[in-house]
């Protein structure tokens, strides 16, 4: 099942998407809903960020191809985003402009992304995915010389715009082989499979949830392969899951 949350005529729901159609249901997707009968063309609708998350887990270091000469971590490297960093597909990356004055470069990082649709504490590896609503896709965008001067990454990670998500949340989907690429105007800057991450989706819900409650909404960003590039105003940046679709952002300057 694939939903997207949108807003027409002022209104604001989810929906069920289906080929360029998307058919409004009674909730959301984290309830029981009941598919109504009002429906609208994709093109007729904004599309919103799936789910404003209370918190962004993101995994680090989770790609052998990312490392470089580095040693792969024992377990799953966890770091935080803050939900005012969350944009939608079509929404701008907006480059600070303390960035723009000092040189700083940002860039993008194609993520697997996974939406946690219960309540979570304590989850066993063959349990984890029953915790899992949907996937989506992505963009851990960041500045990486704040990334290696600030101690806790706060702007190099979480500076608003620095966390578009989207367009759906899929279920259904193995998220063990998924294709993961991005482009920036149409170039491809990374591609690469699931299948490579180290420490793969239930690993990294059973540790995560060892130690923190997963609530419904959160989501994981669950590492990005390979060189990530850098991105800058009047970029377009795309992100693409295998199944989910593509996270389209074109990228400004701050005025």
């Amino acid at each position: 099942m694939k939903f997207a949350k949108y807003e027409a005529h002022g209104e604001v729901a989810y929906g069920v998407v289906e080929g360029d159609t998307i058919q409004q249901i009674t909730t959301s997707p984290f309830e029981e809903y009941k598919i109504t009968d009002h429906s609208h063309g994709l093109d007729e609708v904004k599309l919103l960020a799936p789910v404003l998350p209370r918190k962004i887990v993101a995994i680090g270091l989770n790609y052998k191809s990312h490392l470089g000469d580095a040693k792969p971590p024992a377990v799953p490297e966890p770091f935080f985003k803050t939900s005012s960093a969350i944009i939608s597909a079509n929404e701008d990356i907006v480059i600070p402009r303390e960035a723009l004055q000092q040189g700083i470069n940002v860039q993008e990082e194609a993520e697997l992304t996974l939406v946690i649709g219960k309540t979570c504490k304590r989850a066993t590896r063959s349990e984890a995915l029953n915790y899992v609503l949907g996937y989506t896709c992505g963009n851990d965008v960041s500045a990486r010389p704040w990334q290696s001067g600030d101690l806790s990454w706060w702007r190099a990670k979480s500076s608003d715009t620095f966390a578009p998500i989207g367009p759906f949340i899929v279920t259904g989907l193995d998220p063990s082989n998924l294709g993961l690429s991005a482009r920036i105007n149409d170039r491809t800057v990374q591609n690469a499979s699931t299948s490579d991450l180290i420490h793969d989706v239930p690993t990294i819900i059973e540790f995560v949830s060892s130690v923190m409650t997963l609530e419904i909404g959160d989501i994981i960003m669950t590492g990005t392969p390979g060189q990530p590039e850098d991105i800058s105003p009047g970029d377009t940046v795309e992100i693409e899951v295998e199944g989910v679709g593509i996270l389209r952002n074109s990228v400004t300057a701050e005025a």
